[in-house]
């Protein structure tokens, strides 16, 4: 059965359409012509389509090589890449071959600390992502008519607001809060309290005002050098069994903070550091998913690159989210909502002091494709200014990317595109409310025909 899974992956098998939006969700830009690199996309997209089947049987390795199309060396070099990312797991011996894995909570934070701390993000992103989770759960509680928090005996480990969003029912956002929390805390920053008072009396009377001006009053500022101390706890944290590599790309990307002249081949370090070859190709493969490294034929095998976008960070969070059974309507709505509030923090932005040029979109005469759209919500994320917000919000799309359907109708689309025209224009202007308040219009437009398309980030 495995064998026969495996025949829908190869690279020269995924479709230019769906190759084209998955990159354009991601952020990754053109093939590199590297055909490892390629055959990873390749299951990635064929595992996403069928909605990620954590433990399913790919075949034995010689079935998955030919699958692929590929010869030893490169099939080697793809599946190194997929495993050391917790994409899929590889037994040998009688019983073996290749696995559906699926990444961990602490694997996902882990990556997203090296993408911040490696594109130089200021931490004060993770507070202020965290603050949009909470609205948003908060926004959704008050909506759906959830008028209070659990009492004590129902409260978990993660906070009010992982809880308030399972009694709210969408598991999408209390993974989303379960992140931030994480988050906070690897960078020792205050955890969310199980509980509030003033936040329960104004979810009662279904106050959001009040409700959000609670929320701000229990944010708190980070430690501005926990950068590289949460790196210290990720090598602590996955410093044994099959989470070292992992370890070891965090004790690398340390060290390459210090010494960004120096790179040493991968024998030099396992000679240095006591890890095994196989573990240090891996970690540099990590390294490599990020763009930090660019491998190369030689003696040293590479050389330090610079990371160009979040793909890495967003292909792991994308199957995490699908591993834990989210819905795709629920996906969605999660979308919306944090899309939402990156509109609302553009003008924020703008009024606080000179924002950045927006170039408002030009008519479209012809019907607009899935990609103009979207280009204009990647544009509208990024305006947004904080990267774990367009991170979490196209993980959730890529999620959703397996969800079947036809395109949008072109007076659907029309409408959606004159949507984003006002929103750019209420962004230059600084108009924080109208630029919320047409952002989630348009989710509205975008909600509609959900039972025929593809939910859009």
């Amino acid at each position: 059965m495995g064998a026969d899974l495996c025949l829908g992956f190869s690279p020269g098998k995924v479709l230019d359409d769906v190759r084209q939006l998955s990159s354009c969700i991601i952020g990754a830009g053109n093939p590199t012509g590297n055909m490892a690199h390629e055959a990873v996309l390749a299951v990635e997209m064929h595992l996403l389509q069928r909605g990620w089947p954590v433990g399913e049987a790919l075949g034995a390795l010689p079935n998955v090589q030919k699958a692929l199309g590929l010869g030893r060396p490169t099939c080697r070099e793809a599946l190194i890449m997929l495993e050391a990312r917790g994409l899929l797991t590889v037994r040998r011996g009688p019983g073996g071959g290749v696995f559906v894995a699926a990444p961990t909570a602490d694997e996902v934070v882990g990556a997203i600390l090296m993408y911040l701390t490696i594109s130089g993000a200021s931490l004060e992103c993770i507070q202020e992502f965290r603050l949009q989770v909470w609205r948003m759960i908060t926004e959704a509680a008050i909506d759906r008519g959830v008028g209070a928090l659990p009492n004590a005996a129902n409260a978990g480990e993660w906070g009010f607001a992982v809880d308030l969003a399972r009694q709210v029912g969408n598991p999408a956002m209390a993974l989303a809060a379960q992140i931030a929390e994480m988050l906070v805390r690897a960078c020792e920053g205050r955890s969310a309290p199980a509980h509030d008072a003033r936040l329960e009396r104004a979810l009662e009377a279904s106050d959001i005002r009040r409700a959000f001006a609670t929320l701000d009053d229990l944010a708190s500022p980070m430690d501005q050098v926990a950068p590289l101390l949460a790196l210290q706890a990720m090598e602590r944290k996955f410093g044994s069994g099959h989470k070292s590599a992992m370890a070891l790309a965090a004790r690398m990307m340390r060290e390459m903070i210090h010494r960004p002249e120096k790179l040493e081949a991968e024998w030099e370090t396992a000679e240095r550091l006591g890890y095994t070859g196989p573990v240090v190709r891996q970690a540099r493969r990590i390294l490599q998913d990020f763009g930090v490294v660019r491998c190369q034929r030689g003696r040293k095998g590479a050389l330090w690159g610079q990371p160009i976008s979040p793909a890495a960070v967003i292909r792991l969070l994308a199957p995490y989210l699908i591993a834990n059974g989210v819905s795709a309507r629920d996906n969605g709505d999660a979308a919306f909502y944090l899309a939402s509030s990156a509109a609302s923090l553009a003008a924020k932005r703008t009024s606080e002091g000179p924002g950045v040029p927006v170039k408002l979109l030009p008519s479209f005469e012809q019907s607009i494709s899935l990609i103009d759209l979207f280009r204009v919500e990647n544009l509208l994320l990024e305006l947004g200014g904080n990267p774990l917000l367009a991170i979490m919000v196209r993980s959730l799309g890529l999620a959703n990317f397996r969800t079947d359907g036809t395109p949008l109708a072109p007076a659907v689309s029309a409408e959606i595109a004159a949507f984003n025209r006002r929103i750019l224009r209420a962004i230059e202007r600084g108009d924080i409310e109208a630029a919320g308040a047409l952002a989630r219009s348009k989710a509205h437009v975008m909600r509609r025909p959900e039972d025929k398309i593809r939910t859009l980030a």
